[in-house]
């Protein structure tokens, strides 16, 4: 069978740094062809080159076995090469049908039929389900039905091959589904589908072939019936994955913060009782809408607090605001590194030294100490991992999971009493959790304390000392040691105090 799209010996490069190393790539119709890889592996600028949007230094593309000299976005699209991004294309202001024709509306004696639009924009959303109405403004629709517009794009134009990076990174397990099962329609109609994913578990449920990339390099392609998860990630991150999870804390020392009955003002959490101690990670698990994410923006004061209390250092806080919690110790990682935690068009030592520079030990007397707040960013990018160790970097250049190794450096600018962390490896891979991980587990051996908010239930298993289980607003169930088991988070996810209680509810 002809490859729908195929790269050989593809280079490029940006400046000094070489993206793509002789890059070899096919992609057949009727497969999904998952590909893994480190954050920084290439990955993206391999999806730029295929959309056209780069233009490769060397090598040849070829497209439904034709050579394409100088490929271009307008060639992908004509050649139905279609992309569904983290970061949606959507215009917000436009309506779903706007939206789904922008550029190709159909017209009648030389005017925009709404009528047609209209009509066939609902077929195409009910194909992939419906329960999207197509005079909806795209802007106020949930992200799983932006997610669900995107895929409907590309139906509209010239079938042929889908790209997804990422889909479920911030869906729900019952939208994600959802996905899969449009994704299992589309290979039947003999889609070429490239599907980018850091969850072994999606490998598995949709691939039908896989291709490792590692520093800018395709190191290893399989069939995925041939081939084993631990071989997977060894060729992702070049040496062996004996344990991905550091060990658990041995001892712990006194309590660090003490949350007591605390409300929120929008509803979400409901008189909610916690503590996070010296030298342990404590985990806060729930499924989606649980309350668990306004509980870590509450913490530093950017959810309004209404009944209850924070003790941190022996000071009682009533009415958080994030000036003084972050003057208390509180070190914050939120769920949103790219809209709440980075200045994306600034440099990488610039976002990990925006705490520190109008400190006096960085600007006395009103004077930059421009040279001591680069050997801060310096040693920390060097500390933290940071992919490509390029100081002066835009901080929106960077993959994910460098992006968030960025805003880890930042927190360890200062001494910090406790950490909270919201969604700490959300579409980051393997090799990065792991280091993300290590540098948690660092900071309670150094005497600190981490409250990590995660909805994924084999990362909060994985590195938890204790575990805050919440459902509804409330705390439903709290685990230690033996007690920490998937269906034990499960049961407390789902309202129930004992596992076998939600195994019956759920029969």
């Amino acid at each position: 069978m002809e490859p729908t799209i195929a790269l050989a010996g593809i280079v490029k490069q940006f400046g000094a740094v070489r993206a793509l190393k002789g890059v070899d790539f096919v992609l057949y119709p009727g497969e999904v062809h998952v590909l893994l890889g480190e954050n920084g592996a290439g990955k993206s600028t391999l999806v730029n080159t295929i959309l056209g949007t780069y233009t490769p230094d060397e090598g040849t593309v070829r497209l439904r076995g034709k050579a394409i000299p100088h490929h271009n976005p307008a060639i992908a699209r004509a050649n139905g090469i279609n992309v569904v991004l983290q970061d949606f294309s959507l215009a917000p202001t436009l309506s779903v049908a706007e939206n789904l024709f922008l550029g190709r509306e159909p017209r009648r004696g030389g005017l925009v039929s709404q009528k047609e639009m209209r009509s066939r924009a609902l077929g195409l959303l009910e194909r992939l389900g419906g329960g999207i109405d197509p005079a909806a403004e795209a802007g106020t629709l949930a992200r799983a039905e932006q997610q669900l517009v995107e895929i409907a794009k590309a139906l509209v134009g010239v079938p042929g091959v889908m790209l997804l990076d990422e889909p479920t990174a911030a869906i729900s397990e019952d939208e994600s589904e959802r996905l899969f099962t449009i994704v299992d329609s589309l290979r039947e109609e003999g889609w070429a589908i490239l599907y980018i994913t850091h969850r072994m578990e999606e490998v598995r449920r949709l691939g039908d072939r896989v291709t490792v990339m590692r520093d800018g390099s395709t190191v290893s392609s399989y069939m995925l019936e041939e081939v084993e998860d631990g071989k997977l990630l060894s060729d992702m991150v070049g040496r062996e994955l004996s344990e991905v999870y550091p060990h658990r804390s041995a001892a712990v020392g006194e309590t660090l913060i003490e949350i007591d009955d605390v409300s929120s003002a929008n509803s979400r959490v409901k008189g909610v009782s916690l503590n996070v101690r010296q030298g342990e990670i404590v985990g806060v698990a729930g499924l989606v809408g649980s309350g668990k994410s306004d509980l870590a923006r509450m913490i530093l004061g950017l959810e309004p607090t209404i009944a209850g209390s924070y003790t941190i250092a022996g000071t009682t806080v009533h009415r958080p605001v994030p000036r003084r919690m972050l003057g208390l110790g509180i070190g914050f990682m939120p769920e949103d590194r790219r809209r709440e935690a980075l200045s994306l068009q600034r440099s990488v030592a610039e976002n990990i030294t925006l705490e520190i520079v109008g400190t006096r030990k960085f600007s006395p007397f009103g004077f930059l100490r421009g040279g001591a707040l680069k050997k801060v960013a310096a040693d920390l990018i060097e500390r933290t991992d940071v992919r490509p160790p390029l100081p002066d970097r835009e901080v929106g250049m960077l993959s994910g999971g460098n992006q968030q190794k960025v805003v880890l450096a930042r927190a360890l600018t200062k001494e910090r009493r406790v950490f909270v962390v919201a969604e700490p490896t959300a579409g980051v891979d393997v090799g990065s959790r792991q280091q993300i991980y290590a540098q948690l587990r660092e900071l309670c051996d150094r005497g600190a304390g981490v409250l990590a908010i995660s909805s994924d239930l084999e990362e909060i298993i994985g590195i938890a000392d204790r575990i805050y289980v919440m459902n509804g607003g409330t705390i439903t169930a709290e685990l230690v040691g033996s007690q920490i088991t998937p269906e034990a988070v499960v049961a407390g996810a789902f309202g129930h105090a004992d596992p076998t209680d939600a195994g019956r509810n759920e029969a």
